[in-house]
């Protein structure tokens, strides 16, 4: 999944390792790089999505974000290191 995600935009593995990229700016106010932060920040998650079978879909599509999305496929798949 890592170099599939890379293929898309080398950026977006991070995101999922790492969590969303941050916009503070008020939509109002958003720059063009805040405008590319949330677009990597949604690709991440549809993505993600769409290599998702329906069943894990159900399981993910309610996280917040492509981080938490990972989190919670990772858990179900490798259990958790306790």
């Amino acid at each position: 999944m890592e170099y599939f995600l890379q293929g898309h935009d080398y950026q977006i593995w991070s995101i999922v390792e790492e969590g969303d990229l941050l916009v503070t700016n008020e939509k109002a106010q958003w720059t063009d790089d805040d405008r590319k932060k949330i677009s990597l920040n949604c690709k991440a998650k549809s993505i993600l999505c769409c290599a998702l079978s329906k069943k894990e879909f159900n399981r993910a599509s309610a996280c917040k974000s492509s981080m938490e999305m990972w989190e919670k496929l990772r858990i179900t798949y490798e259990g958790t290191d306790k």
